[in-house]
This record gives structure tokens, sequence and C-alpha cells, in this order.
């Protein structure tokens, strides 16, 4: 259970580190909406770990398809609430390419660090 936990709260530290600073890097996204983008992984990051644990678990679907659906599911939340609660008239980007980038990034990462952790033990 504490290995549940410890993976809960080190993917969500690595999705808000990673997404809020290509955010800010590719982006320009400033305080106000760095607020909204940490609010939106809070919600949806705990969620897409938890569908990628318990669909292989209590289904027959193989972990990586439950990654993929969970991340893709992900990908839909975001777009729609970064285009609901963002401005976007003044932005050569929209919210679906935005969030499509972010969680790309934030997925890589996430692999790297997962190889890493396997590697080492």
């Amino acid at each position: 259970m504490i290995q549940l936990c410890i993976l809960f709260i080190l993917s969500w530290i690595l999705t808000v580190v990673v997404e809020g600073g290509a955010a800010r890097l590719f982006f320009g996204i400033e305080k106000k909406e760095q607020i909204l983008l940490l609010l939106v992984n809070t919600v949806t990051n705990p969620l897409a770990v938890l569908l990628s644990l318990m669909l292989p678990a209590y289904t027959r679907i193989p972990f990586n398809a439950a990654v993929l659906a969970a991340e893709a599911l992900v990908f839909i939340s975001e777009g729609f609430l970064f285009r609901k609660c963002m401005i976007w008239q003044e932005r050569e980007y929209g919210p679906w390419r935005m969030a499509l980038v972010l969680n790309a990034i934030s997925f890589g990462a996430g692999l790297v660090v997962s190889m890493l952790m396997q590697q080492g033990g």
C-alpha cells in the first residue's frame, strides 16, 4: 500500500513539474494559467494512474492498452478543460495542441523514469 501511495505521489510530482515547465517554455503559460494547469493535473493524473492499474487487474485489458486508454482520456479531458478555462483568441496554438504536447512530454518523461527505475532495481 505504501508503494502505491509513493507511485501516485511521484507520478503527480513528475507530471506537475514536467508539464508546468513545458507549458512555460513552449506555450508561455503564466502564473494564473499555471495554477489552472496544476489543478487540472491534480485531477487527471491520479485518475490516469488508477485506470492504468485497475483495468488490467480487474479486466482482460492488457497493461499497455490500459495506459493508452487512460492517456487518451486525459488528453480529451485536459483539452476540453483548457478550451473552456483559458483565453485562446490571441494565441497561435490551441488547447488541443497544448494538451497533446504537454501529455506527450510528460508521458515520455514517465517512460524514461520508469526505465531508469527498472534498471536500478
